[in-house]
């Protein structure tokens, strides 16, 4: 009984890290979006904002990475003690094509 106790804990703290995670995306996906539309060929860019723009790509895509990684361990080897959320797994997947596509453009 102890070890699923355990295993369960463990799960809800994996879920709390996912969770947390969404909501920074959710924030820093926006943010994102707006400086990469401030960023164009045409305009004169502050160095620090592309410096800025690449670091929060960077770390965007490491919460995205962190957080595939925690949802593909729930659904293997805690399968029975994990519920989906798929409205937020797909809310996670368009944050991570919509960051790609700024980058692309603001990298362009």
């Amino acid at each position: 009984m102890e070890a699923q106790d355990r295993d369960q804990r463990y799960v809800k703290s994996l879920e709390k890290t996912i969770q947390n995670n969404y909501h920074y995306l959710k924030e820093s996906v926006k943010d994102f979006q707006e400086m990469c539309r401030v960023v164009s060929p045409e305009k004169h860019v502050p160095p620090g904002i592309v410096v800025d723009i690449r670091e929060m790509y960077k770390e965007i895509r490491n919460r995205l990475t962190e957080v595939k990684a925690i949802e593909s361990l729930l659904q293997g080897k805690y399968r029975q003690l994990y519920r989906r959320d798929s409205v937020r797994d797909k809310e996670i997947m368009e944050f991570g094509f919509v960051v790609k596509n700024c980058y692309s453009k603001f990298e362009y």
